[in-house]
C-alpha cells in the first residue's frame, strides 16, 4: 500500500492507518517519505535502545540531501540545531544532556506549581463568558509558553515575540526539509532566536540570576572536557523554550479534545481528583503530541526480515506503539483508570528519554483538571482540522463552546 502520513486521512486519523499498518507488518517502506515506518510496540522500544544500529543525528544525513542554496540558506539554523541533545549520539548527547539534567531538576520542577496554577486561574478567567473559543489558541499555547518562559528567566515583555519564532523554526524541525519556503521560514525563526538568547546568555554571564539559563551556564563545563560552545548554549536555551511548549501545547490540546469526546471519562476528575495522576499516563497514550520520532540507519542490518541499508531513515511510531493491543487491552478505549504498567513511550525510551516530562506531566494535569472542573459542561463547537506534519499531532485549533 502507498503509505503518506500528509495525507488527509492519516491526519485525521493516524490510529487507523498505523494499526493496519502494524497488522500487515509491523516494519514498513514508505516511498512517499523514504523512511522505514516501525508500528509495533516491541519493536519501536527496541529501536530506540538500539542506539549501535539507529542513530540520532539527522541534521548530519538531512545536510547531505540539501543542495548548495537551501545548506546555505539554514547554516545558521544547524548552528543552532547541534547545541540540541535530540539529534547527537553518545558521546557528545551526554555532553549536552548532562548539564540540563543538573540544572532541570526535579525539584526546579515542582516549584513551579503555584506558578502554574496562578497562571492556568488566569487564562481560565479570562476564557470565562466567553462563549466560544479556540481552546488551543487561548489556553493550551499561552500557558505552557509562559511557564518556560518564566523557568528560563525571560522578561515578560518578550514572551509574545517567540510564538512567531517557535512556529518559524518548527517549520524545519517538524516539516518536511524539501520545501524552500519552510527552509527561509526557519532560518528567519533560527535567527532570531539566536540573536535574542545571544544578549540574554552574555547578560545572565555579567549577571547570574535563579532562573535556568543562569544554571546551564554555571553547569555547561562539567568535568575537564570542552563542555558547551556558547552557540550551543543557545541551542540548548532554543531547546528548552520550544520543547517547554511547543510539544505541551499539542499534548493539552490532544488531551482536551480526547476527554470532550469521551465526557464520561471527563466527568471521572471531578468524581476523584486523583484520577489525573493516571490520567495523564493514559491521555499520552491515547492520542500523545508525538506521532514518530526519527531514527538515521548507522548501519547495515536486518529488522523483523527486513534489510536497513546505512544511511535510511527509520520513523519509530510511539503513536502506533501506544496502541498495540498485543501490549495494551482494548487500546482504542480512553480509560482515565487504566493501569500505568505497561509504559507508554511518548516520551521516547533509553538515553534519548526526554528531560522535559516532569514539567509535561505537572503542567497537564494542573491545566486539564482545572480546565473541566471550571468548565464541566465545555464542548465542541466545531470540526478540528489537522496541522500537516509527520512528526507531531497537531490540531490547527480546538473550538470549544464554555
Amino acid at each position: 500500500m502507498t503509505i503518506d502520513l500528509l495525507a488527509p486521512a492519516a491526519l485525521s486519523q493516524p490510529h487507523a492507518l498505523f494499526a493496519e499498518l502494524r497488522q500487515q507488518d509491523p516494519v514498513q517502506w514508505s516511498e512517499a517519505h523514504k523512511a522505514w515506518i516501525i508500528t509495533g510496540y516491541r519493536g519501536v522500544v527496541d529501536g530506540f535502545r538500539d542506539v549501535g544500529r539507529l542513530s540520532s543525528d539527522r541534521l548530519t544525513p538531512l545536510e547531505r540531501r540539501l543542495s548548495q542554496e537551501r545548506r546555505q540558506t539554514l547554516a545558521l539554523t544547524f548552528d543552532v540545531l547541534r547545541g540540541w541533545m535530540t539529534f547527537h549520539d553518545a558521546p557528545r548527547h551526554a555532553v549536552l544532556r548532562d548539564p540540563v539534567r543538573l540544572t532541570f531538576t526535579p525539584k526546579r520542577v515542582e516549584d513551579l506549581r503555584s506558578k502554574i496554577e496562578r497562571i492556568v486561574a488566569d487564562l481560565l478567567d479570562e476564557m470565562a463568558g466567553a462563549g466560544e473559543v479556540d481552546f488551543k489558541e487561548q489556553f493550551a499555547f499561552p500557558m505552557p509558553a509562559v511557564v518556560i518562559a518564566e523557568l528560563l528567566g525571560i522578561p515578560a515583555a518578550d514572551r509574545e515575540r517567540f510564538k512567531t519564532w517557535s512556529r518559524n523554526l518548527s517549520a524545519i524541525v517538524f516539516g518536511e526539509s524539501g520545501n524552500i519556503n519552510q527552509a527561509g521560514v526557519a532560518a528567519e525563526g533560527s535567527a532570531e532566536f539566536a540573536d535574542y538568547f545571544r544578549r540574554l546568555i552574555a547578560k545572565r554571564i555579567a549577571d547570574p540570576g535563579e532562573d535556568l539559563i543562569s544554571a546551564l551556564i554555571a553547569a555547561r563545563a562539567l568535568d575537564d572536557g570542552p563542555g558547551l560552545s556558547d552557540m550551543e548554549v543557545v541551542g540548548a536555551c532554543t531547546l528548552l523554550l520550544f520543547a517547554g511548549h511547543e510539544t505541551t501545547t499539542n499534548f493539552i490540546t490532544n488531551a482536551t479534545l480526547a476527554l470532550l469526546n469521551n465526557p464520561g471519562q471527563a466527568s471521572k476528575l471531578a468524581e476523584d481528583p486523583e484520577t489525573i495522576v493516571t490520567g495523564v499516563e493514559e491521555l499520552l497514550r491515547f492520542d500523545g503530541p508525538v506521532k514518530v520520532m526519527v531514527r538515521s540507519v548507522a548501519d547495515d542490518h536486518e529488522r523483523d526480515g527486513h534489510t536497513l541499508r546505512k544511511g535510511e531513515t527509520v520513523y519509530l511510531a510511539v503513536t502506533a506503539a501506544n496502541r498495540d493491543p498485543g501490549v495494551f487491552v482494548e487500546p482504542d478505549r480512553l480509560d482515565l483508570r487504566r493501569p500505568v504498567k505497561p509504559a507508554h513511550v511518548s516520551f521516547g525510551q533509553g538515553p534519548h528519554f526526554c528531560l522535559g516530562h516532569a514539567l509535561a506531566r505537572l503542567e497537564a494535569s494542573i491545566a486539564v483538571r482545572a480546565a473541566f472542573t471550571r468548565f464541566p459542561g465545555m464542548e465542541l463547537a466545531g470540526p478540528v482540522s489537522w496541522d500537516p506534519l509527520i512528526l507531531v499531532r497537531s490540531a490547527t485549533s480546538l473550538p470549544v463552546r464554555i
